[in-house]
């Protein structure tokens, strides 16, 4: 799940306007692209694909609390640029309904759009390697490899930001505060002010690695739900209506 659960006013100032303003430019560049060709052809497309991913991150695999993101099936079907924007749309609704925060929304954008580029990337490398066939297996590979790298972008950003893992919605268990306890407690506590910060530095160092423990743990299930899924339902388009994944055929797409 390389999707950030955070609440509103625990990012860091910078780390929000920096997803923000990376999130616009992208966006006003993707649009610019799409009005240059396939213009409002494309909007039918980018309406459903956004839905689909509605569904898709509203419903929580039990157990796992890991939802299926289905970035990389639109950056399949709809390319870089207009899955861009469904990307933005959907965060942007999930927002709204307080499926994670508005300062969210440019990270989330951020992340969503590394698997809409690397799954279409990966797709279309790995059909050529396959000489146009096993679906199943190309779009598989790209979901894999596209959901592990954003899922490492996340924790990256998560570590940068200097967010509590304590405060996500989706993975917090009672062993970050007890490695918390036990890491503290063999700090040296001469100094009052300088064992507080360490301990401070120590637990949020411990309680960065059990999450990331965590989700990992969580999320390479999760990936092979979703490699499945979408290796499935590529495979299904391939026979039922091959047009729909060349690439060219996006523009002759009449909505």
């Amino acid at each position: 799940m390389s999707h950030l659960h955070i609440p509103d006013g625990l990012l860091p100032l910078p780390v929000v306007i920096f997803g923000l303003a990376a999130t616009a430019l992208l966006v006003f560049a993707a649009a610019r692209r799409l009005s240059r060709s396939e213009g409002t052809r494309v909007a039918p497309r980018i309406a459903m694909l956004s839905a689909l991913m509605l569904v898709g991150m509203g419903l929580p695999l039990p157990i796992l609390g890991y939802h299926v993101n289905l970035t990389v099936l639109t950056g399949i079907i709809a390319g870089p640029a207009a899955g861009l924007i469904a990307v933005f749309i959907t965060n942007l609704i999930l927002a709204l309904i307080a499926h994670g925060g508005i300062t969210t929304l440019g990270l989330n954008t951020l992340i969503g759009s590394v698997e809409v580029f690397l799954g279409w990337l990966v797709w279309n490398a790995a059909r050529r390697a396959f000489h146009g066939g096993r679906t199943f297996a190309a779009a598989s590979i790209a979901v894999v490899v596209a959901l592990a790298v954003s899922t490492g972008a996340m924790l990256t950003i998560v570590r940068w930001s200097g967010t509590d893992p304590d405060q996500f919605g989706h993975v917090h268990s009672a062993a970050i505060a007890d490695e918390h306890h036990e890491e503290a407690v063999g700090v040296d506590t001469t100094n009052t002010a300088d064992a507080a910060h360490a301990a401070g530095a120590t637990g949020a160092t411990a309680a960065f690695r059990t999450f990331a423990t965590l989700l990992l743990s969580a999320a390479v299930v999760g990936w092979a739900v979703e490699a499945a899924v979408v290796g499935a339902l590529v495979q299904f388009i391939s026979r039922a209506r091959p047009e729909i994944l060349d690439p060219d055929a996006i523009k002759e797409y009449k909505g």
